[in-house]
């Protein structure tokens, strides 16, 4: 073996310079040692997370390509999966004939929009998104609308961006955009802001299929029977026969000092807490009767121990728990405005779990006499007046009207006193807004209203 050859053996004992390096120098003097087995071929490449929620793929040839959240069967929607920047399986597309589409449910539409613009090939689509072929945007907006109507899901639309700012009842918000994908149909992406991820991908999808054709949005269907009704916790099938001690007069009054103690800390999210865990307690649903009850009385009754009913008629009044409007800030975000309305709703939401528990107690009509000035110089002002923003606060108007539901069954007297603060004008006012912007606000409207007039 000549020099040159060993040297390229052993490793590179000689720069470029002819100095030998001090690192090689016994490296190239070292014979290589033989292993009696060869040792397995290494992978050097360097591993990594998988990335299951955002996906960099180049831009398809000709067109927009498989994007969006694929079209399952029945409720459970089937993600799409990324193997070496192809799709696993190919997307479904739906191709409408534009001669199907009736004029008059474009023409029907709050969302009209123009032309659409179309999607960038370097725009961070969501996976909630779906492309829809051969169809117009304009008719894809008039199906969108109509399941957001029926959904009861409040809506400010932007013809010109084409977009759809969107909250439910539960106070999700999200956003609705359209695409033009370049040829002749349609991308819709939905996009959560806030909220629920659950109750968002119930909502997601039903708009989505709705953008399709496929449904009104009302509700999902399931493949099997639909499932029983929720029934209260002491009504369960596992309880029957089984021999339950009384809870003590501490343990209900424990739990609501335990919401009230919540309420009075100058932390905004402990109190949004405390809210939620008042409305769970007076919820028959998710609460014994005996805490339910105990629960609701704190919310009508004043006592000296409870500041309960204070917090509910400060936030009613004012959105606020200071009892006063000076006391909130001057300049407010839109974060802020949020707190304040889901708080409010709160506030309703638990009052109305009061007033129907009262009612099938059948002690609504005693209460409402024991305590009724504080219904008629609170309680049913606000709530008439909540009613009649129902063009600005749609979620609000609808749980006032069902508080003022439970009311009006209550007695001929107490219908009078909700007639008298001018109740039947702000539900007209409501049903007409809610007849083509709020299913639930007009359905329930229609039952007060009737309730009010019954002699």
């Amino acid at each position: 073996m000549s020099d040159q050859q060993s040297s390229s053996v052993g490793g590179v004992g000689e720069g470029q310079d002819g100095k030998r390096s001090p690192l090689l120098a016994g490296t190239a003097q070292r014979a290589p040692a033989v292993a009696a087995f060869p040792p397995p071929p290494r992978n050097l490449e360097e591993e990594g997370p998988t990335m299951r929620s955002v996906a960099i793929l180049s831009a398809p040839v000709g067109g927009v390509g498989p994007i969006g959240l694929q079209r399952g069967h029945g409720l459970h929607v089937s993600k799409p999966a990324y193997f070496g920047g192809q799709l696993k399986s190919p997307p479904v597309s739906v191709i409408v004939d534009k001669s199907e589409v009736s004029s008059a449910t474009v023409a029907v539409s709050k969302w009209s929009v123009g032309r659409l613009d179309s999607l960038p090939d370097d725009f961070p689509l969501e996976r909630t998104s779906r492309r829809i072929s051969t169809i117009s945007g304009s008719v894809v907006a008039a199906r969108i609308n109509d399941c957001l109507v029926t959904r009861s899901i409040e809506a400010v639309y932007n013809d010109v961006e084409a977009k759809a700012k969107c909250r439910t009842s539960d106070y999700v918000s999200f956003r609705i955009r359209l695409f033009s994908d370049g040829e002749d149909g349609v991308v819709v992406e939905v996009q959560r802001r806030r909220g629920s991820s659950f109750n968002f991908m119930k909502d997601c999808r039903a708009i989505l299929d709705a953008a399709e054709g496929r449904s009104s949005g009302r509700s999902v269907s399931l493949p099997t029977a639909s499932l029983p009704a929720l029934k209260p916790v002491s009504g369960l099938a596992c309880l029957k026969g089984v021999k339950i001690d009384a809870p003590s007069t501490d343990e209900p009054s424990t739990v609501v000092k335990d919401a009230e103690d919540l309420l009075k800390q100058h932390q905004r999210d402990t109190n949004m807490l405390g809210m939620q865990n008042l409305e769970e307690l007076t919820n028959p649903l998710s609460t014994s009767q005996e805490a339910v009850r105990l629960a609701a009385r704190s919310v009508v009754s004043e006592d000296s121990s409870s500041t309960i009913r204070g917090a509910i008629s400060s936030l009613l009044e004012f959105n606020s728990l200071q009892s006063e409007q000076s006391y909130q800030p001057a300049a407010k975000d839109e974060k802020d405005f949020d707190y304040d309305e889901r708080m409010h709703n709160l506030s309703l939401s638990v009052v109305y779990n009061a007033l129907s528990a009262m009612e099938d107690e059948g002690s609504l009509s005693q209460h409402f006499k024991s305590h009724e000035s504080w219904f008629h110089d609170t309680l049913i002002p606000v709530l008439v007046r909540d009613v009649e923003s129902a063009k600005d606060r749609p979620h609000d108007a609808c749980m006032a009207a069902k508080c003022i539901h439970c009311l009006a069954g209550c007695a001929p007297s107490v219908r009078e006193s909700i007639m008298g603060a001018g109740a039947l004008h702000a539900l007209a006012k409501a049903k007409r807004f809610g007849a083509g912007n709020h299913a639930s606000l007009a359905e329930v409207v229609e039952r007060a209203t009737g309730l009010l007039k019954c002699q």
